[in-house]
């Protein structure tokens, strides 16, 4: 087709293809209609006719919108993944605060290490823990307690509290 008739065929379709455009999402609908009238005047001397400029047109629209909607979601994955990815700093500092906690736990004495392991790495309750090692609930409690205690004092010591 001609290039003097585009601007003709194209202020005719714009105002429906803003109304499809706005269908797929109101805020993106001008870029994507922008995006479809370039592809259009790209493919413009090819076309036979109107019709076949006015079927590309729609095409190219809800193409434009599609692209536009994957692009949104690509960009709130990359947004996603630097919130959920730790920093190299933020897992220096979880690593050293492990090892920190690792030998914290290292210095407890054996009974407590022990019973400290089992409430804490194998999930146990105060009862099972007693059931486990054949000291009374009541001293498993004291034992967890004075641990969590000598625990924290060496964490603070270190900085890590």
């Amino acid at each position: 087709m001609k290039a003097e008739k585009f601007p003709y065929v194209v202020s005719r379709l714009r105002p429906r293809l803003l109304a499809l455009a706005r269908q797929y999402d109101a805020d993106a609908a001008e870029d994507a209609v922008q995006e479809a009238m370039m592809r259009l005047w790209r493919a413009w001397e090819g076309l036979p006719d109107e019709t076949s400029a006015e079927r590309l047109s729609v095409r190219l629209t809800k193409h434009a919108c599609i692209d536009a909607f994957r692009q949104r979601q690509r960009m709130s994955e990359a947004e996603l993944k630097d919130v959920m990815m730790p920093s190299t700093e933020d897992a220096l500092q979880e690593r050293e605060g492990r090892e920190a906690l690792e030998e914290a736990v290292a210095a407890l004495p054996p009974a407590e290490r022990r019973v400290w392991t089992l409430f804490t790495e194998a999930q146990m309750d105060r009862g099972q823990v007693s059931a486990a090692t054949g000291i009374a609930v009541r001293s498993v409690s004291t034992m967890l307690s004075a641990a969590r205690r000598h625990i924290v004092e060496t964490l603070r010591k270190r900085g890590m509290l």
